[in-house]
Protein backbone atom coordinates (compact mmCIF):
# COMPACT_ATOMS: atom_id res chain seq x y z
CA UNK A 1 0.00 0.00 0.00
CA UNK A 2 1.16 3.47 -0.82
CA UNK A 3 1.79 5.60 2.31
CA UNK A 4 -0.50 8.54 2.89
CA UNK A 5 1.53 11.59 3.88
CA UNK A 6 -0.67 13.71 6.09
CA UNK A 7 1.60 16.74 6.47
CA UNK A 8 2.85 17.78 3.03
CA UNK A 9 3.04 21.22 1.50
CA UNK A 10 1.14 23.82 3.48
CA UNK A 11 -0.57 21.08 5.50
CA UNK A 12 2.68 20.63 7.43
CA UNK A 13 1.66 23.68 9.43
CA UNK A 14 -1.32 21.69 10.74
CA UNK A 15 1.16 19.68 12.79
CA UNK A 16 2.55 22.86 14.33
CA UNK A 17 -0.98 24.06 15.02
CA UNK A 18 -1.85 20.75 16.69
CA UNK A 19 1.28 20.81 18.87
CA UNK A 20 0.60 24.41 19.90
CA UNK A 21 -3.09 23.72 20.55
CA UNK A 22 -2.35 20.78 22.84
CA UNK A 23 0.91 22.11 24.31
CA UNK A 24 -0.28 25.63 25.11
CA UNK A 25 -4.05 25.17 25.09
CA UNK A 26 -3.83 22.16 27.41
CA UNK A 27 -2.58 24.43 30.18
CA UNK A 28 -5.84 26.38 30.08
CA UNK A 29 -8.13 23.53 28.96
CA UNK A 30 -6.81 20.25 30.42
CA UNK A 31 -9.31 18.22 28.38
CA UNK A 32 -7.10 18.91 25.33
CA UNK A 33 -4.64 16.49 26.91
CA UNK A 34 -7.09 13.71 26.01
CA UNK A 35 -6.00 14.20 22.39
CA UNK A 36 -2.73 12.57 23.43
CA UNK A 37 -4.71 9.39 24.19
CA UNK A 38 -6.12 9.59 20.65
CA UNK A 39 -2.56 9.85 19.28
CA UNK A 40 -1.49 6.81 21.29
CA UNK A 41 -4.52 4.85 20.05
CA UNK A 42 -3.78 5.86 16.45
CA UNK A 43 -0.14 4.85 16.82
CA UNK A 44 -1.05 1.41 18.13
CA UNK A 45 -3.84 0.92 15.57
CA UNK A 46 -1.77 2.01 12.57
CA UNK A 47 1.10 -0.17 13.73
CA UNK A 48 -0.89 -3.15 12.49
CA UNK A 49 -0.64 -1.66 9.00
CA UNK A 50 3.13 -1.31 9.19
CA UNK A 51 5.62 -0.92 12.02
CA UNK A 52 6.06 2.77 12.87
CA UNK A 53 3.67 3.79 10.10
CA UNK A 54 2.24 6.37 12.49
CA UNK A 55 5.68 7.91 13.08
CA UNK A 56 6.45 8.57 9.44
CA UNK A 57 3.01 9.45 8.15
CA UNK A 58 0.73 10.76 10.90
CA UNK A 59 2.66 11.89 14.01
CA UNK A 60 2.18 15.65 14.43
CA UNK A 61 5.20 15.90 16.74
CA UNK A 62 7.73 14.66 14.20
CA UNK A 63 6.23 16.79 11.45
CA UNK A 64 6.26 19.89 13.66
CA UNK A 65 9.89 19.25 14.60
CA UNK A 66 10.83 19.08 10.92
CA UNK A 67 8.80 22.18 10.11
CA UNK A 68 9.97 24.41 12.94
CA UNK A 69 13.58 23.31 13.43
CA UNK A 70 14.81 22.61 9.91
CA UNK A 71 16.54 26.00 9.60
CA UNK A 72 17.86 26.40 13.15
CA UNK A 73 18.97 22.86 14.00
CA UNK A 74 22.69 22.08 14.22
CA UNK A 75 21.92 18.91 12.22
CA UNK A 76 24.46 16.79 14.07
CA UNK A 77 24.14 13.03 14.21
CA UNK A 78 22.66 11.61 17.37
CA UNK A 79 25.22 9.76 19.54
CA UNK A 80 25.13 6.04 18.80
CA UNK A 81 24.49 5.25 22.48
CA UNK A 82 21.03 6.84 22.23
CA UNK A 83 20.01 4.24 19.64
CA UNK A 84 20.57 1.40 22.12
CA UNK A 85 17.37 -0.67 22.51
CA UNK A 86 17.94 -0.93 26.27
CA UNK A 87 17.98 2.84 26.66
CA UNK A 88 14.92 3.29 24.45
CA UNK A 89 12.94 0.57 26.21
CA UNK A 90 14.04 1.93 29.58
CA UNK A 91 12.76 5.40 28.65
CA UNK A 92 9.51 3.88 27.38
CA UNK A 93 9.08 1.89 30.61
CA UNK A 94 9.88 4.94 32.74
CA UNK A 95 7.31 7.10 30.96
CA UNK A 96 4.73 4.31 31.17
CA UNK A 97 5.47 3.95 34.90
CA UNK A 98 5.05 7.71 35.40
CA UNK A 99 1.78 7.72 33.48
CA UNK A 100 0.32 4.77 35.41
CA UNK A 101 1.53 6.20 38.73
CA UNK A 102 -0.04 9.59 38.03
CA UNK A 103 -3.26 7.99 36.79
CA UNK A 104 -3.61 5.89 39.96
CA UNK A 105 -2.83 8.80 42.26
CA UNK A 106 -4.57 11.70 40.52
CA UNK A 107 -6.67 10.45 37.59
CA UNK A 108 -10.08 10.74 39.23
CA UNK A 109 -11.85 12.65 36.48
CA UNK A 110 -11.50 13.53 32.82
CA UNK A 111 -9.83 16.88 33.54
CA UNK A 112 -7.22 15.24 35.75
CA UNK A 113 -6.58 12.55 33.14
CA UNK A 114 -6.24 15.25 30.47
CA UNK A 115 -3.83 17.18 32.70
CA UNK A 116 -1.69 14.06 33.24
CA UNK A 117 -1.40 13.34 29.51
CA UNK A 118 -0.83 17.03 28.79
CA UNK A 119 2.03 17.11 31.33
CA UNK A 120 3.73 14.07 29.82
CA UNK A 121 3.21 15.56 26.34
CA UNK A 122 4.77 18.91 27.29
CA UNK A 123 7.77 17.21 28.91
CA UNK A 124 8.24 15.14 25.74
CA UNK A 125 7.96 18.29 23.61
CA UNK A 126 10.58 20.04 25.71
CA UNK A 127 13.00 17.16 25.34
CA UNK A 128 12.25 16.71 21.64
CA UNK A 129 12.75 20.37 20.76
CA UNK A 130 15.97 20.53 22.78
CA UNK A 131 17.30 17.43 21.01
CA UNK A 132 16.14 18.85 17.67
CA UNK A 133 18.14 22.03 18.23
CA UNK A 134 21.37 20.26 19.13
CA UNK A 135 21.05 17.32 16.75
CA UNK A 136 18.89 16.69 13.69
CA UNK A 137 15.33 18.09 13.92
CA UNK A 138 13.69 14.68 14.35
CA UNK A 139 16.30 13.25 16.73
CA UNK A 140 13.61 12.63 19.34
CA UNK A 141 11.96 10.19 16.94
CA UNK A 142 14.92 7.82 17.43
CA UNK A 143 14.23 7.53 21.17
CA UNK A 144 10.51 8.35 21.28
CA UNK A 145 8.71 5.99 23.68
CA UNK A 146 5.75 5.69 21.33
CA UNK A 147 8.02 4.66 18.45
CA UNK A 148 9.83 2.23 20.73
CA UNK A 149 6.50 0.74 21.76
CA UNK A 150 5.51 0.39 18.10
CA UNK A 151 8.83 -1.31 17.31
CA UNK A 152 8.27 -3.72 20.17
CA UNK A 153 4.73 -4.52 19.02
CA UNK A 154 5.93 -4.83 15.43
CA UNK A 155 8.75 -7.19 16.30
CA UNK A 156 6.34 -9.33 18.33
CA UNK A 157 3.88 -9.38 15.43
CA UNK A 158 6.65 -10.24 12.94
CA UNK A 159 7.80 -13.15 15.13
CA UNK A 160 4.23 -14.48 15.27
CA UNK A 161 3.92 -14.14 11.47
CA UNK A 162 7.24 -15.97 10.98
CA UNK A 163 6.18 -18.78 13.29
CA UNK A 164 2.89 -19.14 11.41
CA UNK A 165 4.64 -19.01 8.02
CA UNK A 166 7.21 -21.62 9.04
CA UNK A 167 4.66 -24.03 10.52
Amino acid sequence: MKPIRLYTGKKKYLSVLFVLAVGVGGYFYPLLGLLVIVLIGLAIGLNFRSTRYFCGQVCPNGASLSTTLSRVSRKRKLPQSLYAPELRRGLCAFMLFCMVNLMVRFGHGWEQVGRIFWTIYVISLGISYTMGLFFKPRSWCAVCPMGTFQNTLGSTRNKEENITAES
